[in-house]
This record gives structure tokens, C-alpha cells and sequence, in this order.
């Protein structure tokens, strides 16, 4: 008896399912803290399916980086397009100096969650994170202030870069208060740095 065949487009869905699951867990528990088993897992499929679709976990990774760069980018737009004139990047910065921000991190963004790993790693997966974070910033830098293109880019690379630190640090604050009362003022002074250039 034969066994069905899997055809391309169940293939390609069970491949995205499995991306879909590795940018939430990467970014919930870091690259070191994910193995292909918990991927699969929480896919919902079992860890000999893996190499069907991806020849190692470093390609995993690679996608799974242009996966979450590419919702996160599709998300910071719709926020800053829903915002009225004058508050669209207010509302960019509210939205991710926030509290729901912090406290699910695998669901938000990639630089705040794998920036630091990534920093200490390969250099192949940092070529392909820098890629993916350059996406990002290449979507939402026409929001911003500045002369010229290179400049609204520096200018989303800096702020993207603040506000990733100081998520970072927010997520590591065991108070409660002490870590909404640091996303507060930082709110308060990105938005002045930014808003009135």
C-alpha cells in the first residue's frame, strides 16, 4: 500500500507553521533556549518532520528573523497609519514602550528579544538579523523627522535602538512599578526628542 503523498501546498503550510512557531518561542526564551523539538512541538508536529524542511536550526532561525521582522513591520505601519496627524509616532513609541510589550515578548520585537544573543554569535546569523532589522527600519523610517532619507533612517535606527535597551531593562526589573515608571519616562522623552525635531 502506498502512503499519501504530501503535496507542495501542505508542505509549504506545515514549513509556516513551523516558522510561525520558532518566532514566537526565539523570542520568548532566546536562541540558546530553543531546540528543534520545542519548535515542533509547538507546532504541533513531531520533531523527525524537521529536516523534511529546513536543513539545520540556523536556517530555521534565518527565517523565522525575516518572519518576525516582517509582522513587526506590517504592525509599527498600522500603528503609526491608524494615529492621527501629529501623533503617529507618539503612538509608535506608546505602543512599544508598553507594558503589554514588555510583558509579552514573544509576540513583539525580535531586537528587544535576540538582539544581545545575536550580538554573540555567528556571524552569519547576525548578518541575517541586521537584514531583517534593516526591513523594519526601512518601513518605518519614512515617519520620521529628517532632511533626507539616510537621515529619517539614522533617525528610526536611534530610536529603535533606545527603545530596545530600554525594554530590555524593563523586562528585567523585578518591581513592577519601578519598571512601568522607567517605559513612562521614556515615553515622555522619546517623544520630546523626536516629535520636536
Amino acid at each position: 500500500m502506498a502512503l499519501p503523498r504530501t503535496t507542495p501546498a501542505k508542505s509549504e503550510q506545515t514549513r509556516r507553521r513551523i516558522v510561525r512557531a520558532a518566532t514566537v518561542a526565539y523570542r520568548e526564551r532566546g536562541i540558546g533556549g530553543v531546540g528543534v523539538r520545542d519548535v515542533m512541538k509547538r507546532a504541533g508536529l513531531t520533531q523527525g518532520g524537521f529536516y523534511f524542511h529546513f536543513p539545520d536550526k540556523d536556517a530555521l532561525f534565518v527565517e523565522a528573523s525575516g518572519e518576525a521582522a516582517e509582522s513587526l513591520a506590517v504592525a509599527f505601519v498600522d500603528i503609526v497609519e491608524r494615529a492621527p496627524p501629529g501623533r503617529k509616532l507618539a503612538a509608535l513609541i506608546d505602543a512599544y514602550l508598553s507594558a503589554e510589550h514588555r510583558d509579552h515578548p514573544g509576540s513583539g520585537c525580535m531586537v528587544s528579544a535576540l538582539g544581545g544573543e545575536v550580538a554573540r554569535g555567528d556571524r552569519k546569523l547576525r548578518i541575517e538579523f541586521a537584514k531583517a532589522t534593516t526591513m523594519v527600519l526601512n518601513r518605518i523610517s519614512p515617519y520620521f523627522p529628517g532632511a533626507s532619507s539616510a537621515e529619517r533612517f539614522q533617525n528610526a535606527g536611534v530610536l529603535m535602538a533606545s527603545m530596545a535597551g530600554v525594554l530590555m531593562v524593563s523586562r528585567v526589573l523585578p518591581d513592577t512599578a519601578q519598571s512601568d515608571a522607567l517605559l513612562a519616562g521614556a515615553r515622555k522623552r522619546f517623544c520630546a526628542m523626536f516629535l520636536d525635531a
